[in-house]
């Protein structure tokens, strides 16, 4: 959707999206937009929007695994930046955008329900061939100039052009997901990193709604680092996990200013994914074949986790 909106205002209007899954719907838990990728948003004029949707976050604290602060730093507009940094449902960023294709290409440029298959390419221009993955019909073929798939860690391109690259590498970290409603904590715009590289829970608030309603929409990440003898975790990112192993793992995460172990008992669902990346790849542009996002570069989601330094980012 990002890519649409940035080739549209490119002066590419000519753009379709095909989307393997039979609906566009506003799934899943919280992403962390840092200050370099909310510039980019921005300039495609959806800042007011994601502000209005979002948290802008305003601190980082790191606190041991008995809850004892180790270090704080702002973020975003307070660390020097010219740009928030913005904490919101991934769902919710999703309907930003989707909405804003639709408005800007129009709905007809956008294909649910079209899985890729298959795919070729010349000096002409490319073709691409889909299913419905509900029914495993033909979805049709498509014929176009140039083909950008951001088809994810497990990208039908990218294995067609590295047959034998294999599955994703996994690090031995398994993670679990969810949100719940509860009660402001801190400045009720901080995000906490508690514990250490083998157990850690990562915590902030991510709708503007509840807030203002003197409530918070809380993310909550929670990893823990297993045997590396162990089998690795489903890679599905709907897999529910047992609350009861999640529970068990982080009982001693109560915190005078937050209780994780409340906010994992009152999450409706928790999505357990093995940490995986995969190595770098030499190109990921083929002509007029090219990948993008996860499908090209997938890393471990800790972006939002970094120590990080403050600097002053220029002036677009």
């Amino acid at each position: 959707m990002a890519l649409a909106l940035s080739l549209h205002a490119a002066g590419i209007g000519d753009v379709d999206v095909y989307e393997s899954a039979a609906a566009i719907r506003e799934l899943g838990v919280g992403i962390n937009l840092l200050p370099h990728s909310v510039r980019e948003l921005d300039e495609l004029g959806l800042l007011d929007e994601l502000l209005a949707t979002g948290i802008p976050t305003a601190e980082y604290v790191y606190y041991s695994k008995r809850g004892q602060p180790i270090w704080r730093e702002t973020l975003g507009l307070a660390s020097g930046y010219h740009w928030p940094q913005v904490s919101i449902h991934r769902g919710e960023l999703l309907g930003v955008l989707h909405r804003a294709v639709r408005e800007r290409l129009g709905p007809r440029h956008i294909h649910p329900g079209h899985h890729l298959t298959s795919f070729g390419h010349d000096q002409h221009g490319v073709w691409a061939e889909f299913v419905d993955r509900a029914t495993r019909t033909p979805a049709g073929r498509i014929e176009g100039d140039l083909l950008v798939a951001c088809d994810g860690i497990h990208s039908t391109v990218r294995r067609a052009f590295y047959p034998l690259e294999g599955p994703p590498k996994w690090n031995g970290v398994t993670m679990w997901r969810g949100v719940a409603a509860g009660a402001p904590f801190l400045s009720a715009r901080t995000m906490i990193n508690a514990g250490s590289s083998r157990q850690r829970a990562v915590v902030y608030p991510i709708s503007k709604v509840y807030e203002d309603q003197g409530r918070a929409l809380i993310n909550w990440v929670a990893t823990l680092r297993s045997a590396d003898s162990r089998p690795m975790p489903p890679q599905d990112w709907t897999y529910a996990a047992d609350r009861a192993q999640v529970l068990a793992a982080f009982a001693a995460f109560d915190f005078d200013f937050l209780d994780v172990p409340d906010l994992i008992q009152r999450t409706e669902t928790i999505y357990q994914y093995p940490m995986v990346d995969r190595d770098p790849l030499p190109p990921w542009d083929f002509g007029r074949v090219t990948l993008l996002g996860d499908a090209a570069h997938p890393m471990h989601p800790v972006g939002g986790t970094a120590l990080r330094r403050p600097f002053s980012m220029p002036a677009s």
